[in-house]
């Protein structure tokens, strides 16, 4: 947080984040989408925090630079003097994180004059209708290849929208894109289940995450037989791998930019 610009301001944009341990990782996409956010908004003061306590231990074992939680983050701008506080989640749903995050940050209503929680990632049609866009554009996979999107999903079965999600790649004409989850469902064999069902002759295999962090490197491109990439070639189908999370295209990175100015317009007509 950069205390100079929070001083003698009411308002602050609070970007919350499950956080990422790998330094080259999160500057490419949690610290872009942060500095896309403050070039947006340069009126107002950007702040963050993380909601991993793993992670954050992680991060400062490595750097030494301490990531504040929720609760800390607003500690700190309540101490700077504000009162007016848009927080934007980088969560793809509104799952675990996302209401934990929810429930930290209403536990000072009291203490703000004014409070706006954004939306996640793909919290509505619309944005999802532009995720999908964004992945067409930038990853669309060749007229014999099966682009495969892999998500973390929740065993608790709150990722409803994942399988939303992946029909409408086939509604909007993606045909050959499936959208999968390690954990919840659209799972790996529904996944391979369909594809078997397409003419592919080849899988192009990239996370459905903000940070390409460890799943993407170990459970989606890595080399042990339970990885998805290894399971596709025991399928049968060459498999490769881009290792690009969301927070990485610009597409992406505007819909929270989006999201942000809804958040601001609402607290400016208080």
């Amino acid at each position: 947080m950069n205390r100079a610009k929070i001083v003698g301001r009411q308002t602050a944009i609070l970007m919350v984040s499950y956080g990422c341990s790998k330094a080259e990782m999160r500057v490419k996409t949690i610290d872009r989408i942060e500095a896309d956010i403050q070039e947006a908004y340069r009126e107002y003061a950007v702040s963050h925090a993380w909601t991993s306590q793993i992670i954050r231990r992680k991060h400062y074992e490595q750097g030494g630079i301490w990531v504040p939680g929720v609760r800390e983050a607003m500690e700190e701008l309540l101490k700077q003097g504000i009162r007016k506080v848009a927080v934007q989640p980088t969560h793809l749903l509104n799952g675990l994180e996302n209401r934990r995050m929810t429930e930290d940050i209403q536990a000072f209503m009291r203490d703000l004059s004014q409070l706006v929680i954004g939306s996640p990632l793909l919290a509505s049609y619309e944005d999802r209708q532009k995720v999908i866009q964004v992945i067409g554009e930038e990853i669309g996979p060749k007229k014999d290849e099966a682009l495969v999107l892999m998500a973390h999903g929740t065993r608790d079965g709150k990722d409803a929208a994942l399988g939303e999600l992946d029909e409408m790649f086939r509604d909007l004409g993606y045909e050959n894109t499936f959208l999968g989850s390690m954990a919840g469902q659209p799972d790996f064999q529904s996944v391979l289940e369909r594809i078997g069902r397409r003419n592919v002759k080849r899988i192009l295999l990239a996370p459905f995450m903000i940070a390409a962090g460890k799943h993407a490197e170990r459970d989606l491109g890595g080399e042990q037989k339970d990885s998805w990439k290894c399971r596709f070639e025991e399928a049968g189908y060459p498999a490769a791998c881009i290792l690009k999370g969301l927070g990485e295209y610009a597409g992406i990175r505007r819909i929270f930019i989006g999201h942000v100015g809804d958040s601001l317009r609402i607290l400016n007509k208080w």
